[in-house]
């Protein structure tokens, strides 16, 4: 055997080594040290509520001697999908050349979060994310110490501002049916949050002997901006009013407060009919804010419970203490803390996502991005050039120098693989520089509140065109959702592209740091890899119409008036009865400081028409997202995209941005499709699962000048009873026509109706949330 034959097999053997070497050891490459041995964790994980943001609860327990110091990742992992596979080995891909096919589905998402924990200790963070995370892992050393299914129980989340721990104590021992509260206690202003943002994962925030002059303006800003955006906020007054209720803004309290007096809580009792001993308690005694309404009389005609819309959300007050001025010992404190925590919830749990004050990610909505565009490739023509210019050199060129130029033939099995490997790195180098760039596809929803603030809800589709590891940096005090597995999820089965450039994403390859500036890690980035996250944020922008709205004759008439700085396109109004999605198109377009007259008729949203748009599709969407919560009016349009502040890599990637300006509308009145409009919450309840429930229902419509009737169904409800507010007691609905007693349509008086509002009592079997009770109008003729 010649010495070019050994230098050539030995140079094969060294590729060979070498490949065997780079995939042995990349797993202890990316490893890195590996834990002690010593070292054991035990974890645990539980979601605590549903909305659009959710609260997980991790627990890292450390049982061994040694400390543990790594990472805690929640992750998204469907199991029936997200099954391991298995590494391909040297000789089935020496056996099969042909390219791997993509996965049979994407890689988990996660976040991580790097935590230590000492010996015998353990440790508790809380993390804000989709409500689709389903496993919590430990891992230390690139070794996973533990991996524990996600707790998702149904329960009632709810954050306690108070000095004493009286409220939140009585709160979690409530009971509303099978769903129970969990209270989270802020004892003090340091650890309230400063942002409406970390209040997300909450349905109600309550305050109780607090002293809130110690809350500074953004932990204000913060209460404003969570009610505004659809929270409910309890505050609770008694003898301590002046510290709790007095330093709070006046646009935050639907009494006015201006003495300390004495008021019996027998409407608590009352309301329920529960038999308990009669009581007088200290309270917070004023009048009432403009257009705020009594929920509850005291003595002499004072507010006993008060409640204040504003915005998406609402106050309500309590002009006495549950927990405080002797009656935390008594059922006056879960009689007070069930009715005040009951009207925060609008359907039943579970069935919907509770705590949805600030916009979150929708896995669905992810199917209305524009798809990517194709990674470009070179022109035709260049890969011609190229081709040929090669063949060139390494053929005839090089043979003619290492022949003729240098006298050595030999040397032309050194110069063809030198050739190869320069113009490989030359062809990749260019084409880096002249393509090595990113696409972005964006879509942004902007709820608009109060003050000029709003919510926005960016989706990014990222194009990369460079391989690697990158880096995407949403605006700081951000909340961000790495959404490329549920893309793939939703989108995967009817598109055949958006599995190839998706279904890439291997395990770990895409997690999510939270915290003050969150960052997102995307690793294992090929060249025409998508990744997709979302973000939510609080900017300030002065975007916003005023509407002077009413329903007449299935029509909405008024005027929209542009209070912002950009032009409205295609203004929509959307409303639901929960069963059907109705639509009017209020115009073409509303300039800044422009005011147009709207005359349109509302019909059902998805009646089939002719050329509907992507624009009409989108905005059905985030119509259809935001009425989760009965008795909403939305006011939904297209507009000008806010400047996003996210980067990759450093840069903002250029594309292409659509925005859909959203906002909550109170109409002035109704008269036809009442259901559309009418709010529904819990008012009391007593009883159990055996004995069924005593339910009290209040039920709120618009202003309507038509008849109006109660309809129920008598299937499910028994010993329904109306509240007369002039002579304060509860009477029988009385019989239908012809005497029947189970008539499911009741006319309702005069008497029976306080500010648009009709109080119901029921016995029912199991907690129904009014699902079963509407008021209409009384059908013509």
């Amino acid at each position: 055997m010649s010495k070019r034959q050994l230098l050539g097999g030995a140079a094969i053997l060294v590729v060979i080594a070498s490949a065997v070497w780079y995939v042995a050891g990349a797993p202890a490459r990316d490893s890195g040290m590996a834990p002690d041995a010593s070292v054991r964790v035990r974890l645990s994980a539980t979601a605590v509520g549903t909305g659009s943001w959710v609260r997980y609860l991790i627990t890292v327990k450390n049982l061994a001697d040694g400390d543990f110091m790594g990472n805690v990742l929640l992750v998204d992992q469907d199991q029936s999908r997200d099954a391991p596979q298995a590494t391909p080995s040297l000789s089935t891909i020496a056996s099969n050349p042909r390219l791997p096919a993509a996965p049979a589905s994407a890689g988990q998402s996660a976040y991580q979060l790097h935590l230590a924990v000492p010996s015998r200790k353990s440790r508790t963070v809380a993390v804000l994310a989709p409500d689709f995370f389903t496993v919590v892992q430990a891992v230390m050393g690139g070794r996973m110490l533990d991996a524990q299914a996600v707790d998702h129980p149904t329960v009632i989340p709810v954050a306690v501002l108070s000095d004493v721990e009286t409220a939140a104590d009585a709160i979690m021992t409530l009971h509303f049916d099978r769903f129970t509260p969990r209270a989270v206690d802020f004892a003090s202003a340091t650890g309230f949050p400063a942002s409406a943002l970390q209040l997300a994962g909450y349905t109600t925030v309550i305050i109780e002997q607090f002293d809130t002059a110690l809350l500074d303006d953004a932990q204000v800003r913060a209460l404003r901006d969570f009610v505004d955006f659809g929270g409910t906020l309890v505050v609770a007054g008694g003898s301590g009013w002046r510290r709790t209720v007095a330093p709070l803004p006046a646009d935050l309290l639907p009494i006015q407060p201006s003495t300390t007096g004495s008021l019996s809580l027998a409407p608590l009792a009352g309301l329920t009919g529960a038999s308990v001993d009669p009581r007088q308690v200290p309270a917070a005694t004023g009048s009432l804010a403009a257009g705020a309404r009594r929920l509850l009389d005291g003595d002499g005609g004072a507010p006993l419970v008060a409640e204040l819309p504003h915005g998406a959300g609402k106050v309500v007050e309590l002009a006495y203490d549950p927990s405080g001025d002797g009656t935390g010992q008594t059922p006056y404190a879960a009689l007070g803390w069930t009715q005040a925590l009951g009207r925060s919830i609008e359907q039943v749990p579970g069935s919907n996502p509770m705590a949805t004050s600030l916009l979150g990610p929708d896995p669905g909505f992810t199917a209305l991005l524009p798809a990517a565009d194709s990674a470009p490739l070179p022109p035709l023509w260049l890969m011609g050039l190229v081709l040929l210019a090669y063949v060139v050199i390494a053929g005839p060129l090089m043979y003619l120098l290492a022949r003729r130029h240098w006298g050595r033939p030999a040397l032309f099995w050194v110069t063809v693989p030198l050739a190869a490997a320069t113009f490989t790195g030359a062809f990749y180098l260019v084409g880096s520089l002249l393509q090595g760039n990113l696409q972005d596809h964006e879509i942004q929803v902007v709820r608009v509140g109060s003050g000029q603030t709003v919510n926005v809800l960016e989706y990014h589709r990222v194009l990369f065109l460079g391989r690697g590891q990158h880096q995407i940096l949403p605006a700081p005090n951000t909340l961000v959702a790495p959404l490329t597995l549920e893309t793939f999820r939703t989108t995967g089965s009817t598109c055949e592209r958006c599995t190839t450039v998706l279904g890439g994403l291997s395990t770990g390859a895409e997690n999510v740091g939270p915290g003050l500036q969150p960052v997102v890690s995307e690793s294992g980035v090929v060249y025409g890899s998508v990744r997709v996250v979302a973000s939510s944020v609080l900017e300030r922008a002065p975007l916003g119409l005023r509407t002077q709205l009413a329903v007449h004759g299935g029509r909405v008439q008024g005027t929209l008036t542009n209070a912002g700085s950009q032009t409205v396109w295609l203004p929509r109004l959307f409303s639901g009865d929960g069963q059907t999605l109705h639509k009017a198109e209020l115009g073409a377009s509303v300039a800044p400081g422009e005011t147009i007259a709207v005359d349109a008729p509302l019909g059902a949203a998805d009646a089939p028409s002719q050329g509907v748009s992507p624009g009409d599709v989108l905005m059905r969407s985030v119509a259809g997202s935001s009425l989760r919560v009965r008795g909403q009016v939305v006011l939904v349009g297209l507009t000008r995209p806010l400047p996003t502040r996210l980067t990759v890599d450093g840069q903002t990637p250029p594309g292409a941005a659509l925005a859909v300006l959203e906002q909550t509308v109170a109409l002035a009145g109704v008269d036809s499709g009442i259901r559309d409009t009418e709010d529904k919450w819990l008012a009391g309840t007593t009883g159990d699962q055996k004995s069924g429930f005593a339910a009290v229902y209040d039920l709120l419509v618009p202003h309507t000048g038509v008849p109006l009737q109660l309809t129920y169904n008598p299937q499910w409800t028994t010993a329904m009873e109306v509240y007369d507010w002039s002579r304060g007691v509860f009477v029988p609905v009385s019989a239908g026509p012809g005497g029947d007693p189970s008539a499911s349509a009741v006319a309702l008086a005069p008497e029976q109706m306080r500010d648009g509002m009709v109080r119901v009592r029921m016995h029912e079997p199991r907690l129904s949330w009014a699902t079963s009770v509407w008021i209409d109008e009384v059908p013509a003729g």
